[in-house]
């Protein structure tokens, strides 16, 4: 089989040859990895662990970012209207918002008067160069779904009380973002001329312990615009890939309402259990992830790591269902061993279920 028939047979819940496996990381750890191994890309990384899938995300070249100076701080301007800072830690640089365009007196006009991301700041021909160098290998885009980019126009506590107090504010600023991203995602999909295989909207729904919204607000705020994006990416012949970090058992019901064909990245947290997942979704879902990273991959030793890759290929892979990455990206307190140990794990496994 090739990378794209492995992902195709996995997401429609078929016994692919071997399970498929993707794989994500920070610069950091992509240092770390080309250095130990002596690779001279990321590329080299892909083709070391025998990656199937490959992004095709268009590049922007719209507006130049905003600087200014804040407190002897530099806020940088993102695409979408807020102001951020740079936090570093660890090697590792994450983006946190410092000025948000929408406050507690925020309106609906205040909303559709928003100098709205526009769809025509991306390079649809860089889709059409990234699909075309990677014919076998299975294609993947998507960014922050309507809930995630909210999140960086609204302070949270805020849309969260809108979402109680003022319902048509917060109706209206996920229903705008998903009006970007239906033409956004479909020019990419034209672009990509039925070779792209997986749209993937990412939204956190879920924490550590519960869900953050109830399943009748979930569906009064997400549903129909999932179901939107859903039906885009079947209307092209794609996956569509419903990324959520935390306990989101309880909207996964919902999801499956929606079309969703794939979930990601199956945290190992109390109500994830993937033995569960599998015996009541797995007729339904491919599962995607799971391999955790907040203990397992940091904390265990590479035997250690093979036993919870085996244990998830053996209960998510057998049938089909299964595409192996870890719960997150690798980040800086992940050992390359056990990144090693992840993927040489994989080939060994695969051939047993």
């Amino acid at each position: 089989m090739t990378s794209k028939e492995r992902v195709r047979s996995a997401a429609q819940r078929k016994q692919p040859d071997r399970v498929p496996v993707n794989f994500e990381a920070v610069d950091y750890v992509m240092d770390k990895i080309m250095k130990r191994h002596a690779l001279a890309s990321q590329e080299n990384i892909y083709s070391l662990y025998e990656v199937d899938i490959r992004d095709c995300s268009p590049d922007y070249i719209g507006p130049p970012l905003e600087y200014s100076i804040k407190n002897g701080k530099l806020l940088i301007g993102n695409r979408y209207g807020c102001k951020m800072i740079a936090s570093t830690c660890a090697g590792e640089t994450h983006w946190v918002v410092q000025e948000y365009p929408f406050g507690e007196d925020s309106t609906v006009a205040d909303i559709l008067n928003h100098n709205w991301v526009n769809p025509d700041w991306f390079d649809y021909e860089s889709v059409k160069r990234k699909c075309d160098n990677y014919k076998d290998k299975a294609l993947i885009f998507g960014h922050e779904g309507p809930y995630q980019l909210s999140t960086y126009l609204m302070n949270q506590e805020t849309l969260f009380a809108k979402m109680i107090l003022d319902p048509d504010v917060a109706h209206a600023l996920y229903d705008r973002f998903v009006q970007f991203e239906l033409e956004y995602y479909e020019r990419i999909l034209m672009a990509g001329d039925g070779q792209i295989d997986i749209l993937r909207p990412h939204d956190d729904y879920g924490t550590q312990i519960a869900s953050l919204f109830s399943v009748p607000m979930w569906e009064d705020y997400f549903k129909e615009n999932t179901i939107k994006l859903v039906e885009l990416a079947h209307q092209y012949g794609a996956f569509y890939q419903q990324h959520s970090c935390g306990m989101v058992r309880d909207v996964i019901p919902s999801l499956i309402d929606c079309g969703v064909d794939i979930l990601e990245p199956l945290q190992k947290i109390p109500g994830m259990e993937v033995d569960a997942l599998k015996r009541d979704f797995g007729n339904k879902l491919c599962f995607h992830g799971g391999i955790d990273t907040q203990s397992v991959l940091p904390k265990a030793t590479p035997e250690e790591v093979r036993v919870e890759v085996a244990h998830y290929i053996n209960v998510l892979g057998t049938g089909g269902g299964y595409i192996l990455m870890a719960s997150q990206w690798f980040e800086s307190d992940v050992p390359v061993e056990n990144i090693d140990a992840l993927y040489e794990a994989c080939r060994d496994f695969s051939a047993s279920i």
